[in-house]
């Protein structure tokens, strides 16, 4: 699993007290050098659960994940003007005190930052030009991405590219893409010869530096979701 964390947009909803819709992502190139696909999104598994976190402490492998409180609310995605939009519905006061504090900074504006978790959907690509695996602003093109989970969190993006910590599943699937990748040759431009020249053969193409896969934004996947 990879994770994005975004500075988003905070729209309130007009009529609806605790609802927030955050721009959760957009496809803009990150700190780690990649591009999601807004296109690509799959949003079902999401939206069936839709849970929301602060700080991502919501899994079976985290340091207190066994209080239900850091579930803070529900969120509904969907994909608008090319960007990742999600409704959150914060939980009451009476029923998690610590939805109410999130909730309130993120109204006052000391928290902004949302964090995407997702697994990527099909190969992906290295771009053209200064974006090609060798160019001046390498850049990693998704093709799509399954959207498992969505915090708040104290921390946006930055340029330290770390991996969610403990998550056995995810570092497997981790390592899984990046083996994959590796085996996916870079398209070189074509060389023309002159005829009088015999075309020399190819050099071998390099796969893709697993360590610029890492990414930063934290987030990981739902214990419901495993």
């Amino acid at each position: 699993m990879l994770t994005r964390t975004f500075t988003p947009e905070i729209r309130k909803a007009e009529g609806e007290e605790r609802k927030v819709t955050f721009v959760a992502s957009d496809s803009t190139r990150d700190s780690a050098g990649t591009v999601l696909n807004q296109d690509g999104w799959d949003l079902d598994r999401f939206n069936k659960n839709g849970v929301i976190g602060y700080q991502h402490k919501v899994y079976g492998s985290w340091a207190d994940t066994d209080n239900p409180d850091n579930v803070i609310g529900k969120g509904r995605a969907y994909v608008e003007g090319g960007r990742l939009m999600v409704d959150v519905d914060f939980e009451p006061k009476e029923i998690n005190e610590l939805a109410e504090k999130v909730y309130q900074k993120v109204l006052f504006g000391s928290l902004k930052a949302v964090s995407v978790g997702f697994l990527p959907v099909g190969d992906g690509h290295w771009g053209e030009g200064e974006e090609s695996r060798k160019g001046a602003s390498p850049t990693w093109y998704y093709d799509g991405q399954e959207l498992l989970e969505v915090s708040v969190v104290n921390i946006p993006a930055n340029p330290n590219a770390v991996r969610v910590k403990g998550l056995d599943s995810s570092e497997e699937e981790m390592r899984e893409l990046m083996e994959k990748a590796a085996e996916t040759p870079e398209a070189e431009p074509e060389t023309v010869e002159a005829p009088e020249t015999p075309e020399e053969p190819e050099a071998p193409k390099e796969g893709i530096d697993p360590i610029e896969l890492q990414r930063e934004l934290t987030v990981a996947e739902a214990t419901s979701l495993l």
